[in-house]
């Protein structure tokens, strides 16, 4: 595991937390919001590489 620092502005610190509220912490909040940003952006690098057919499969990035 890494460690890292992340310093958030103070007009993004309010709305961050509120909308981390129902979350076990904000940082658990800000981790999931980053492991879904990471495994969107693979989805498309990988749809630009090689485009799928994917109708009626029932997933959508």
């Amino acid at each position: 595991m890494t460690a890292i620092t992340l310093r958030i502005p103070d007009a993004m610190d309010k709305p961050l937390r509120d909308a981390a509220a129902d979350a076990p912490s904000l940082n658990d909040y800000i981790l999931k919001a980053v492991r879904r940003q990471m495994t969107l952006d693979a989805g498309r690098k990988l749809a630009a590489i090689q485009p799928l057919d994917l109708e009626g499969e029932g997933d959508v990035l």
